[in-house]
């Protein structure tokens, strides 16, 4: 069934088949409306939405870009729950405003020039940007609005939406030392070229400073931000008598450490004090559940929606980046330290 076909049967032209479809009843009468709406309805019609696309201004595509290094590419990067969960809120966002969500991973800039040059995309949103130094020849060679989720990228012209990454764990350690913790570890995969997890372990150093906590290099333990990365520093922090309690970069990585430390004979809390970073869905149903650092996952996505929005619409009254605070969920993953 074409449109053609369906101005034919309703005895109109297809211009007016096309104004009832797209909702310009003010050029149609009320009667026409609903005898073309009720063979739609009978055909069970589709419209060609490539079609439509390509004679409309907007495509009402974004595109998700998750980017992934070479080491990782034939990795399935929802298996990641921040990920998996930060797409579906914006998914989810996209839908209502009745906007389609076009998924992609990429691993240079050439390679995220040629994705959105070949489709007809209103804005893009980068997830987990791990190219913030090519972010400036992103931009250079697209003219669409572009919001980029925790980038610290330094360019002012740069739409993104962060979280105070050094506060975040700053609370974490505090929040640790105020039961009675000293000997901390800090577990994530390496900062070099990161400044996000940087900032993260910045966080953590000064926690201990400031409560003259002097820092110990052997509690710096790098594994990668992963369950199966997690349970190895569980393991590493069995054969450590001394580390009473652990900071984490990710919730998954927390969760981990959890499972680690159990099967080295551990218990969590009661042994071994525990907190994550992201407060997803999962840190509620781990055994025992998780206390985490709540980066307000639903709320970033949300602005970062609201930004790109407000750029695609030109109405421009959003700041080119937005913070979402951050601050501690109390749960079941520590306890004070036995002194």
């Amino acid at each position: 069934m074409t449109i053609k076909e369906i101005a034919q049967l309703a005895g109109v032209s297809t211009m007016t088949v096309s104004n009832v479809m797209n909702k310009k009843y003010s050029k149609v009468s009320k009667k026409t409306v609903e005898k073309v709406n009720k063979i739609i309805e009978e055909t069970h019609y589709i419209p060609n939405l490539s079609a439509r696309t390509l004679s409309a201004q907007s495509s009402k595509i974004v595109a998700l870009l998750v980017p992934m290094v070479d080491s990782n590419i034939k990795g399935n990067f929802f298996a990641d729950p921040y990920t998996a969960q930060l797409v579906g809120i914006l998914e989810t966002n996209l839908r209502q405003r009745g906007y389609f969500a076009m998924i992609r991973s990429v691993t240079n800039v050439k390679e995220t020039c040629k994705f959105l040059n070949s489709w007809k995309i209103d804005g893009a949103i980068f997830i987990l940007p791990n190219f913030d130094s090519q972010i400036d020849e992103l931009m250079s060679k697209n003219d669409i609005p572009m919001v980029f989720i925790d980038s610290l990228h330094y360019n002012p012209d740069t739409l993104s939406v962060n979280i105070p990454d050094y506060k975040g764990s700053y609370l974490a350690t505090k929040y640790l030392i105020n039961n009675g913790h000293k000997n901390i570890a800090f577990v994530s995969s390496t900062l070099k070229d990161n400044p996000l997890l940087t900032l993260r372990y910045d966080g953590y150093r000064d926690a201990l400073k400031e409560n003259n906590i002097e820092l110990n290099d052997n509690n710096i333990i790098d594994q990668p931000i992963s369950f199966e990365g997690g349970i190895e520093a569980g393991k590493i922090i069995s054969d450590r008598k001394d580390i009473t309690a652990a900071i984490t970069t990710a919730d998954v990585v927390a969760i981990g450490i959890i499972d680690g430390a159990r099967l080295s004979g551990l218990r969590v809390p009661e042994d071994l004090s525990v907190i994550g970073y992201d407060n997803l869905t999962i840190s509620k149903y781990c055994n025992p559940k998780l206390t985490t650092i709540d980066q307000h996952i639903v709320e970033k996505g949300e602005k970062a929606i609201d930004l790109l929005f407000d750029r695609i619409d030109k109405i421009n009254e959003l700041p080119n980046k937005l913070t979402v605070e951050v601050d501690i969920v109390e749960r079941q993953s520590v306890a004070k330290a036995n002194l």
